[in-house]
């Protein structure tokens, strides 16, 4: 992969999204570490992840020559949980939005180079090992949000390409400990040894990896492998897309709108839906197009839920794959119906402005509250996850802020567990894993909005507590949830 090819990616990004050129370095440094990781399978691993993910297409569009689709914030945070994707950003000093923002941007051109001519690449280029031992002493601490064995993975890498023999010493080490680690911190069974059967597999790539850095050999291209310089394509850097914008106020019933779409077919499409919920004479407003916006791809399910917004003083505005809505406006019984509508049809987008009752019971706490009353407004939180994963969906992200203002607010010495539970669908040491991996996303992420670890504890129960009956859909969905308990 040429570097000055690479360079000029992480100049657009840092450009793009806010980070400095180091960070966007640093950045790359974890996504080699990503594809690569031998724990989860190396690339075809990788590939596997997307696929796991629904997401084989896009990676596919990568893979040779192109062209490349795009992948948004809201798809990167599905591909890799929450949890990672706000532990990285903390360990660069950037914004989660931005972090997700850029690992989007730089994605797509980082596989493409990766599979020149289509073919999967066997391990990490010789040109980009030492990306991957820039970030080596740091990406071990990711290992609270559950992916010590990727962390563990990096550092060894990172370690045999920079050191030599002494480096594979201090990476075995690294390992042992980090394996350690994450054997205390793991159930039983083949989740007690994972951690050292990686131990082995690690020090065995270091020792391959040490002997091939040993080695002072030119390498000369065959002439059926050779790239002519004449023929190497430059990596195009993605062309700066402006975000998809919209915004919708209900001014006594008449609908006030602007924004910015890719297309006219997208803004017809939009206005024609409102002058037919409105009225025409009750639409006003104008709606810009630019070929340089993305597609919007929300549209048809806005139109869905246009007769919901005939409401007089909602606000909604949409930026990219980020919504904010105001309907303080309302009585409290229509914000919670127009909250859940808007939460059902946007799953998975980052949604400010919902009121739910845990919103309100939360915001109506005073100074001096009780640790009981505290209890109380969080388990009247719905928090979402991605289905079958422990990736939480970013429509849940403003009541865990909510909920961590308050935890952070409680009386001194507050300790709470936080407790997961499934419904009985599928196997039962499977339901008891899930509970405990998402248990373990939620303090992650609430540890991440400012709450001392210290005051948290994640527990699973899988599926032997239910509150409801699993019979139906409905009383499984009650059954699927998180349940804070005060530690005495």
């Amino acid at each position: 992969m040429r570097i000055d090819l690479l360079d000029n990616l992480i100049s657009d990004v840092s450009g793009r999204f806010g980070l400095s050129p180091d960070q966007a370095r640093q950045l790359v440094g974890v996504l080699i570490a990503l594809i690569f990781d031998e724990t989860r399978g190396s690339f075809a691993g990788f590939v596997r992840l997307f696929e796991q993910k629904g997401l084989g297409r896009l990676i596919q569009s990568w893979v040779g020559t192109g062209p490349n689709e795009s992948i948004s914030a809201a798809q990167v945070d599905h591909l890799f949980g929450a949890p990672l994707i706000g532990a990285i950003a903390g360990k660069l000093g950037a914004p989660v939005s931005a972090t997700a923002g850029a690992i989007g941007g730089l994605l797509p051109n980082l596989v493409n180079e990766l599979t020149e001519g289509g073919k999967a690449p066997a391990g990490i280029p010789e040109t980009l090992k030492s990306w991957v031992a820039g970030i080596a002493d740091w990406l071990g601490d990711l290992g609270r949000f559950g992916w010590d064995a990727l962390a563990a993975g990096a550092a060894a890498v990172g370690g045999a390409v920079t050191g030599g023999a002494r480096a594979v010493g201090q990476a075995a080490d690294a390992t042992v400990d980090a394996a350690a680690h994450a054997a205390r911190n793991t159930g039983s069974g083949l989740g007690k040894i994972l951690p050292w059967l990686l131990l082995g597999a690690l020090l065995i790539a270091a020792f391959l990896l040490f002997k091939g850095c040993g080695k002072d050999e030119a390498v000369v291209a065959t002439p059926s492998t050779a790239r002519p310089a004449s023929s190497t394509a430059p990596l195009a850097a993605p062309a700066a897309r402006t975000e998809p914008r919209f915004h919708f106020e209900n001014l006594d019933g008449k609908a006030s709108v602007s924004g910015q779409f890719a297309s006219d077919a997208e803004k017809s499409k939009l206005l024609d839906a409102l002058r037919a919920t409105f009225g025409a004479d009750n639409v006003s407003g104008d709606i810009r197009v630019d070929a340089a916006t993305a597609p919007a791809g929300w549209i048809d399910r806005l139109i869905a839920l246009l007769p919901d917004l005939r409401a007089r003083g909602v606000e909604l505005d949409f930026d990219g794959d980020k919504i904010a809505i105001d309907t303080s406006a309302l009585p409290e019984a229509e914000r919670f119906a127009l909250s859940q509508k808007l939460r059902s049809g946007f799953g998975g987008f980052e949604i400010s402005g919902l009121w739910d009752q845990a919103m309100a019971a939360l915001s109506a706490l005073k100074a001096g509250f009780s640790a009981d009353d505290l209890i109380k407004a969080l388990n009247l939180s719905s928090i979402h996850f991605d289905t079958g994963s422990a990736s939480i969906t970013r429509d849940s992200f403003e009541t865990l802020s909510k909920a961590a203002e308050a935890i952070k607010a409680a009386p001194a010495g507050t300790r709470i567990e936080v407790g997961g539970h499934t419904d009985n669908t599928g196997d039962a040491a499977a339901n008891l894993q899930l509970s405990l991996d998402r248990a373990n996303a939620v303090t992650a992420k609430l540890v991440e909005l400012g709450v001392p670890g210290e005051r948290l504890v994640g527990k699973g129960y899988g599926q032997d507590r239910p509150v409801a009956d699993n019979a139906s859909e409905a009383g499984k969905a009650q059954n699927r949830r998180m349940e804070f308990t005060v530690l005495e």
